[in-house]
């Protein structure tokens, strides 16, 4: 990467400062991002730099993880390596992710092995912890504090940060501004002040907005407020997420044998609450961990084995049609009717186990009894039946002038509507139960559910009623 100015990035960067570059809506990035594009398809790769240049980080950071591989590299030629860390430190931490992503171990070791160590380690800091320590292994020059990147990934100790805000339990509000203003920069990251006893114990905290309004000589007993929650370094990032939704919290601080040893600043908790979300909606489809825009590779280790799972479930539903094979063939046109009758019953089973999940990872179950779940669902499930059954033998009626028809089809909807209310709601609960996650394997246990009892309900209700069919 060739050398520009000294910080990179022109009117919208002040010394390592805060971006000042306004925000702009999709439709204007997308059409900046064209523009970016064709420039580099015509080797005019610095006009194309100028013009990303202006942008807010996390604009820029979106296009340029966006290009395709030649064209990215091109770009990142023009770009000195103190432009590309400061877009990372500036974006927040799923798009940094991603960015570094497209980089890859060797791009960002070249970046960062040109940094002041300290840099460099507050670049790493916003990547993926895996990521980070790649790339940190690969540099020639050792960095501060590189036990930070020791802690295991996925824990509050991954995501916090070591520098913060402090005042003495007796000490004054002049000091706990003195305190802020230490950090620099940094400092507009921290809603909270740390009210912290002799050894390092965390007390309370003081609000930014009281410590601005007091006098200097106020006592810190007189404005701090309790710590509405805490963590250990070891604390799970779900559980991180889950307290940072539930209690509204805007940082949350790490506690190790009663010694305040780190914070977690809003936009990692927020970076926590995105990812476990974004992995509960993808795990549901059975594509977590690949991106739209991701290597074959890792689509393919991602889907292949649930499709070929699936595959193999889809079997069951064959061998029940195959149970009835003399009654399909008495009368053909069940066979027509046979998508209509798994397919209601598969999305209405989807649709309360997404419900479920959801609910589960927000954990918004509490007091919540499997039971009433299963009434309830079952109820809904019964209530859809009867609408969709009385809707469908109607068509059924119309089509094929079959009254026997019209009642078998409209039974069969009925009942597998309720069987899909029911298993959309039990199997992520029997599975959370045995401790199996229920994003991961839901999806292909209800699908199977409903085609299978679709399927014998359905025909056997058919056999049953034969002489009113044929």
């Amino acid at each position: 990467m060739a050398g520009e100015a000294s910080n990179g990035a022109g009117a919208t960067l002040d010394d390592w400062g805060a971006p000042t570059a306004r925000a702009i809506g999709l439709n204007e990035l997308s059409a900046v991002a064209d523009e970016v594009r064709e420039l580099i398809a015509a080797g005019q790769e610095r006009r194309a730099f100028e013009r990303v240049r202006v942008l807010h980080p996390a604009d820029m950071g979106l296009i340029i993880a966006g290009l395709p591989g030649a064209s990215r590299e091109a770009l990142l030629r023009v770009m000195s390596p103190q432009t590309v860390a400061w877009m990372l430190q500036h974006m927040n931490p799923v798009e940094a992710g991603r960015f570094g992503a497209r980089l890859g171990v060797r791009g960002l070791s070249f970046v960062l092995g040109q940094l002041h160590p300290q840099q460099a380690l507050a670049t790493l800091r916003r990547l993926p912890l895996r990521r980070a320590r790649a790339v940190a292994e690969t540099l020639d020059q050792p960095l501060p504090v590189a036990e930070l990147l020791a802690e295991e990934a996925g824990t509050a100790g991954a995501l916090m940060v070591t520098a913060y805000p402090t005042v003495s339990a007796d000490g004054q509000a002049a000091a706990a501004r003195d305190s802020v203003a230490e950090l620099g920069p940094a400092r507009l990251k921290f809603t909270h002040v740390f009210v912290v006893g002799p050894d390092g114990e965390l007390v309370s905290e003081v609000p930014m907005v009281d410590l601005a309004l007091a006098e200097p000589d106020a006592p810190i007993a007189d404005i701090s407020a309790p710590v509405v929650a805490s963590v250990s370094p070891a604390t799970d990032a779900k559980e991180c997420a889950r307290l940072r939704r539930h209690y509204n919290l805007t940082q949350l601080p790490v506690v190790e044998d009663g010694r305040l040893t780190g914070v977690i600043l809003a936009e990692s908790l927020l970076s926590a609450v995105v990812e476990q979300d974004t992995r509960q909606m993808l795990q549901v489809a059975s594509v977590a961990g690949e991106s739209a825009d991701g290597p074959l590779s890792g689509s393919i280790r991602t889907r292949l084995p649930w499709l070929t799972i699936n595959l193999a479930t889809t079997f069951l539903a064959a061998a029940t049609i195959a149970l009835f094979e003399s009654t399909l063939a008495q009368v053909v046109v069940l066979a027509a009717f046979l998508p209509v009758v798994a397919g209601q019953g598969g999305i209405g089973g989807t649709q309360t186990l997404t419900l479920i999940v959801r609910a589960i990872a927000l954990g918004e179950l509490v007091g919540v009894t499997a039971r009433r779940l299963l009434i309830r669902e079952a109820m809904l499930g019964l209530l859809h039946g009867v609408w969709l059954g009385v809707l469908v033998a109607v068509v059924a009626m119309l089509w094929k002038d079959n009254l026997g028809l019209s009642l078998v089809l409209g039974l069969a909807m009925l009942g597998n509507m309720v069987i899909a209310g029911s298993v959309g709601a039990a199997v992520p609960l029997f599975l959370r139960r045995i401790g199996v996650d229920p994003a991961v394997a839901s999806a292909v246990v209800v699908t199977t559910f409903t085609d299978v009892f679709g399927f014998l309900l359905f025909l056997g209700i058919a056999r049953v009623a034969i002489d009113l069919l044929v």
